[in-house]
């Protein structure tokens, strides 16, 4: 009876690991089959840079300096619960900043870029973090033959990576623009679904960020994404076809492997936006739409923390939307385009570093 139960248990572990197989077989041939779909749907806009065994891609236009660096984040931080975050949280494309960028072009050098996961750029390496990102865009940037001085013009998350790469390389950055930039205390003063973000040892961050890859490859993230169609109508500036790419790569798998490496390294993030250092006489300006908050106790302190931002710089000047919510890189297209002007502007007047 004993041998008959070995043998049972046996068969049913060789069963179960042949069936694992054949669905991660299967799943890696579905993503793969799907990948090459996306690629003929939404053909690429711009260009791959190699960065070390893995590339990013970048679009630039125009000329003269400073260069214009468009940095898109994910706004998964600044919404309210584990369905929203899922479902509107990924890190946008830098496609996103077509429009805005196309305007910048007019006058001086202008790139988006689409960080490690996002639009046409591969997943990175542990730890996404953003001394992590700042190193990608400086690689790209030297790889792409971009020269500094640059104007970084960075949205929601991506604030404490240009905040870290303005710290990691000060002699590059003559200036900021931040659109709805996450401040490394939001979460601290406003807890996630009421809870605060609980200190985790480090192994499990690193296993998200490991899952992240694979469900990637595997094709899971895909099997609970929608493919209707991008909702109308396409914000100002866009036309529907740029709207159908910016939407369904902002609902990609990969960007949503993307946005779990991003919850995985916020803590290190944040504590690198903490501790990097000032900005001193290089021009900020931060825009910021109040109802991106989601109570008036929430407003309160993103407010607050929205000040805090524009002191990170002697020359700092913050701009309002009080009817605009978290989107203003499609909503509020003409004052982001026009704050980077001015500062362009400024800094030809003044003198480039």
């Amino acid at each position: 009876m004993a041998l008959k139960l070995r043998t049972a248990a046996v068969a049913g572990s060789i069963i179960g690991v042949g069936a694992f197989m054949i669905a991660a077989v299967s799943g890696l041939l579905y993503e793969q089959v799907q990948r090459a779909r996306d690629g003929e749907r939404f053909p690429q806009v711009g260009r791959s840079t190699d960065i070390g065994g893995r590339k990013l891609n970048i679009y630039c236009s125009g000329a003269g300096q400073p260069a214009v660096i468009f940095q898109t984040g994910s706004p998964w931080p600044a919404l309210s619960d584990p369905r929203t975050i899922w479902e509107k949280g990924a890190p946008r494309p830098g496609y996103s900043w077509v429009w805005i960028q196309a305007e910048l072009a007019k006058i001086t050098t202008a790139c988006w870029y689409d960080r490690a996961g996002s639009g046409w750029s591969d997943l990175g390496p542990y730890p996404r973090d953003s001394a992590s990102q700042a190193r990608d865009l400086h690689a790209l940037l030297r790889g792409a033959g971009v020269s500094p001085p640059y104007l970084l013009v960075a949205e929601s998350s991506a604030a404490l990576d240009a905040h870290v790469y303005a710290d990691s390389y000060p002699g590059d950055v003559a200036g900021l623009v931040l659109v709805n930039g996450i401040h490394p205390d939001l979460l601290r003063k406003i807890p996630l679904g009421g809870r605060r973000m609980a200190a985790l040892p480090e192994f499990v961050f690193y296993s998200q960020d490991a899952m992240a890859h694979l469900f990637n490859q595997v094709g899971l993230y895909r099997l609970g994404l929608s493919n209707h169609p991008a909702p109308g109508p396409p914000p100002e500036g866009i036309t529907p076809s740029e709207w159908n790419t910016i939407w369904h790569l902002t609902q990609s798998a990969k960007a949503h492997s993307a946005l779990q490496q991003d919850i995985a390294a916020w803590e290190r993030s944040t504590a690198e936006a903490r501790t990097a250092g000032n900005l001193g006489e290089r021009p900020l300006i931060v825009l910021s739409g109040e109802m991106t908050a989601r109570t008036t106790e929430y407003r309160n302190v993103w407010m607050d923390l929205q000040n805090d931002l524009v002191r990170l710089s002697a020359r700092g000047k913050l701009v309002t939307f009080p009817e605009s919510s978290g989107d203003l890189i499609y909503r509020a297209p003409h004052a982001i385009a026009e704050a980077t002007r001015q500062i362009v502007h400024d800094l030809r007047v003044g003198g480039l570093r």
